[in-house]
């Protein structure tokens, strides 16, 4: 397989200046719901008379986004939407993933965004397919992630409650959307890195809220005699899951920044460490080293690897509470009757949940109801047990599909630039094959697959590392000459 990497051929359209401002405008004016929702859910207000006439408006701007420019509303999506879940009138209250309001949920903005990401995208597709414009072939992983979204519809024919299954499915769907999108309009490095810098955008208002909320000593919850912080999630787990994808591909990247893009990102990836660090989230701290650990040594960065063993050592002393939250894994017992032993407790669960799905092994009880049918109204904290339970053996089949179409994905893309060691597509393919290793690992005691927030910023890594591959092809489609090849870059950075 050819390795060469090519400089991008197409002709950029620049926006008017009507356009940009228009743009920044309503960019505005969404990013002002979650940060007046945070100080309405700081001073215990009601956050539904300020987020539902905003709401709307942004509504409606989004709209008018997506009809002048669509790349600008995906990217504008992307870039807003780890910011809106603290807009759910349910969120910030507790911060255990379990049962929530499953009508208020259905009417708030993040799934609203959902819908009109589908709807936006649809008419996209249609207009270019009416337009005669070849699109790239579908990637394995997006064949497999709409088959696991499938068996997820198919579920719904023995929920107890359909109306809670099919929302899931439904946010399911707008990440298989946002996958499909992503994957037709990444043509070349300059829609990649436009696509990179949306996603660090989308970290500014979690990260900005959680900073202030810690130095305000204002917890969001306690578990555990543990302050947890949960930035704009609806909960701490999603919220270092969504921070140790951000943290390992912007380590992978790190070196390919202008020093003035360099500075801006080495502030983002410390604070987002320290937000990491302040959600107590054992699993992710976990699949967070090992992400690192795997950039250093794909990406063959000695002085990075120096680092994260002094950083681990230094951790460990200088935050005693690190090695507190481990040392909990102890044999006690809760007030309420359950083991304080998170991982004895889930071992107990899974016995719990397991016999769940003999009501229906083929098709499953139902997206998002194992939460609903158990005692501790609990999720089950495994990605293989939920998707067994909740899918049945046909959803369990699609789920082990979708990891090795990940791993498929990930594979090619670091054979494709093996030859390239140093180049900007290398470090997207390093930074990519890591946030599949710590997938993977936190998919193992944690709520992964169904965290549609966390899978949105997934799958637009996902759709860079696939696209990496096919510059030339997407010329070939565009009716372009075939790209020029850029010289191998000097090495730089750690």
């Amino acid at each position: 397989m050819s390795t060469a990497i090519f400089r991008r051929s197409r002709v950029v359209t620049p926006m008017t200046r009507r356009t940009k401002v228009f743009f920044a405008v309503i960019s505005l004016v969404i990013l002002a719901v979650a940060v007046e929702s945070g100080i309405e859910a700081y001073l215990g207000g009601n956050k539904l008379l300020l987020v539902v006439p905003i709401a709307a408006l942004a509504g409606v701007g989004m709209v008018a986004i997506g009809l002048v420019n669509f790349e600008n509303f995906v990217f504008t999506t992307i870039a807003i939407r780890s910011s809106l879940d603290i807009t759910k009138p349910q969120a910030g209250n507790t911060g255990a993933a379990g049962v929530g309001n499953p009508t208020a949920s259905g009417l708030d903005p993040a799934g609203a965004l959902a819908v009109l990401f589908i709807l936006v995208a649809f008419f996209w597709m249609l207009s270019r397919m009416r337009a005669g414009r070849k699109s790239p072939p579908a990637s394995i992983h997006r064949v497999c992630l709409i088959l696991f979204a499938a068996a997820g519809f198919l579920s719904i024919i023995e929920s107890a409650s359909p109306t809670i299954s099919l929302l899931e499915g439904i946010r399911v769907t707008a990440v298989v959307v946002m996958l499909a999108v992503l994957e037709v309009m990444l043509v070349d490095r300059e829609m990649i890195k436009r696509l990179i810098a949306s996603i660090y955008v989308s970290a500014l208002v979690p990260v900005g809220y959680t900073i202030f909320e810690v130095l305000t000593h204002h917890a969001q919850f306690t578990s555990g005699g543990f302050s947890r912080f949960e930035g704009t999630f609806s909960q701490p787990n999603p919220f270092a899951i969504y921070l140790t994808m951000l943290i390992v591909m912007g380590a992978a990247l790190f070196p390919h920044l202008t020093q003035r893009k360099k500075i801006g990102m080495a502030v983002l990836l410390f604070l987002s460490v320290v937000c990491l660090y302040y959600t107590f989230t054992r699993s992710a701290w976990i699949a967070c080293v090992i992400g690192l650990f795997a950039v250093a040594i794909m990406g063959r960065r000695r002085l990075m690897l120096g680092i994260l063993v002094g950083g681990i050592m230094v951790s460990l002393v200088a935050l005693p509470s690190v090695a507190a939250r481990f040392a909990d894994l102890g044999s006690s017992t809760s007030a309420a009757g359950y083991s304080s032993n998170s991982l004895s407790w889930r071992f107990s669960f899974w016995g719990d949940v397991l016999p769940l799905a003999n009501r229906d092994p083929i098709t499953g009880i139902g997206l998002n109801m194992s939460s609903y049918e158990t005692s501790q109204q609990k999720e089950p904290h495994n990605d293989f047990l939920r998707a067994y339970v909740e899918t049945g053996i046909i959803g369990v089949i699609a789920y082990l599909a979708l990891l090795v179409s990940m791993v498929l994905v990930a594979r090619d893309s670091m054979r494709f630039t093996k030859r390239r060691a140093w180049s900007y597509e290398r470090s997207i393919a390093v930074g990519f094959a890591a946030c599949v290793i710590a997938f993977v690992v936190i998919s193992v005691v944690s709520n992964v697959i169904t965290e549609v927030i966390v899978l949105w910023y997934y799958v637009a890594f996902a759709a860079a590392a696939y696209a990496v591959t096919r510059y030339r092809e997407n010329a070939e489609l565009r009716g372009l000459p075939p790209p020029v090849e850029e010289p191998e870059p000097v090495r730089v950075g750690v």
